[in-house]
């Protein structure tokens, strides 16, 4: 079996949200579940950036202080016993490697930012956005059952090409479009919907 989760907004909370607060740039606050095409998204945050003269190095030192959500951790090492993790996301390389480090070196598959020679984001590299159900649609070609956690709008290719999705903590929007889809609120409810899963579907996906 293999977990692929959302990272932001599951394990840990939204970094730009952190980078808002910190310099005080509403525009900041924006995620996802606000404006749903991520392309757009990241173009406004680009510009705000530029405009407000930041940089990559000052987005960093505002990443390296955010916090797991309590038992996250936790629940990582217990899901590390009964299957694979594999962490896919839209955050970016250069600000969430060091947090995927200190749950334990998971497999972050995540996209990364273009700079210039002093550390203005210049543009992106989307390596992630849009293709995670193509990741997840190879691994289940070779054989494996895929439970696959996520929150938001963003999430939802990847958690339809699972055979067992589940949302975590969605916006009312999503949890009405989906009503199919288990919800979790707490990582107890989320170890309960995994644990629900019949052994033989798991075996003989």
């Amino acid at each position: 079996m293999i977990i692929a989760t959302d990272l932001e907004g599951v394990l840990i909370p939204e970094i730009w949200d952190a980078i808002a607060s910190e310099y005080g740039i509403d525009e900041l606050h924006l995620t996802t579940r606000d404006i749903p095409d991520f392309e757009e998204l990241m173009e406004h945050r680009v510009n705000v950036l530029n405009r407000e003269d930041l940089r990559l190095q000052d987005l960093q030192k505002v990443a390296q202080d955010v916090m797991a959500f309590p038992g996250s951790t936790e629940f990582l090492n217990w899901g590390r016993r009964r299957g694979q993790i594999m962490i896919i996301s839209d955050t970016f390389h250069e600000l969430s490697d060091p947090l995927v480090w200190e749950f334990g070196g998971y497999n972050l598959f995540a996209n990364q930012f273009s700079t210039d020679s002093k550390g203005r984001i210049t543009g992106y590299k989307l390596r992630i956005r849009g293709m995670k159900w193509r990741a997840l649609e190879k691994l289940r070609d070779i054989g494996f059952f895929i439970v696959a956690i996520g929150d938001s709008h963003n999430d939802l290719s990847m958690l339809e090409e699972a055979h067992h999705p589940i949302f975590f903590n969605p916006p009312q929007e999503l949890r009405e479009k989906c009503s199919d889809f288990p919800v979790a609120e707490t990582y107890d409810e989320l170890r309960e919907s995994i644990l629900s899963v019949p052994a033989e579907s798991i075996e003989n996906p």
